[in-house]
């Protein structure tokens, strides 16, 4: 009977971690893309949750007697899976607001292309910038700070205690208005340039009238902001992976 009760017991802990871990894991930046293998998201899923049961199990609640408190414990844990994925996923979206203001600047917002980081159409530099996201959140271990960002969850949204939807609620405004505020910061150099530029057109179209000048800058702004951009790409990402690190730290502390 004591066997049962303790492998039953594993079972359930098992389960507890596996519903908000995996939940995390369907949204999260990186490993919650579509192109990821479904497969391979399971059993990544089925792993770590392995790993974490044993540390995590002195904190879980106790199985509820009942079936409907079983299913309502299950479905509190997936939400707060969910929450944790959709946060790293909108400080993400900083990007996809950079490229489109960036694009805008550079004469390039026609190029559409699909953006995977974001998994609906949008212009290429958003793209570009969404894909070096998810290569350099893996080259730089942030997204182990992740997972740790969901172990250290359980100190903030405790299995079986109820969603403190109020805190919840704090916690998305204020990341959404932290990634708009990123991703006009990622863009404000180009911003500048952009009306610096459309400025000097102005002048010369008053001086010169006769010139057509919109069609003859467009290709000296698309090959001045295609360079300026390629200069500045690095900086770029490693502002933007300081910025998604401070908020994931900010947005997880107890």
């Amino acid at each position: 009977m004591q066997l049962d009760a303790l492998v039953g017991g594993s079972l359930f802990a098992f389960l507890l971690v596996f519903v908000r871990l995996g939940s995390a894991f369907l949204v999260m930046p990186g490993i919650g893309e579509q192109f990821v293998n479904a497969r391979f998201r399971l059993l990544l899923a089925l792993s770590v949750s392995f790993l974490m049961m044993p540390v995590l199990k002195p904190i879980l609640p106790d199985r509820p007697p009942s079936p409907g408190d079983l299913v309502l414990l299950i479905l509190a844990e997936a939400v707060v899976g969910i929450f944790i994925g959709t946060l790293a996923r909108v400080m993400l979206s900083s990007l996809e607001t950079a490229g489109f203001m960036i694009a805008n600047q550079l004469g390039l917002s026609a190029a559409q292309s699909f953006n995977p980081a974001m998994a609906s159409p949008g212009n290429a530099l958003s793209g570009l910038l969404g894909i070096l996201a998810m290569v350099m959140l893996f080259a730089t271990n942030l997204h182990h700070m992740l997972i740790m960002g969901i172990v250290d969850s359980y100190s903030l949204f405790a299995p079986g205690q109820g969603l403190p939807v109020g805190d919840a609620t704090e916690h998305l405004a204020r990341t959404v208005a932290q990634s708009f505020l990123v991703g006009i910061q990622l863009s404000a150099p180009f911003v500048v340039i952009g009306l610096l530029f459309y400025l000097g057109i102005g002048l010369v179209s008053r001086l010169v009238p006769q010139i057509q000048i919109f069609f003859v800058t467009a290709p000296i702004q698309i090959l001045l902001g295609t360079l300026l951009f390629s200069l500045s790409l690095s900086g770029l990402m490693l502002f933007w992976l300081a910025a998604f690190e401070d908020q994931l730290v900010t947005i997880l502390q107890p």
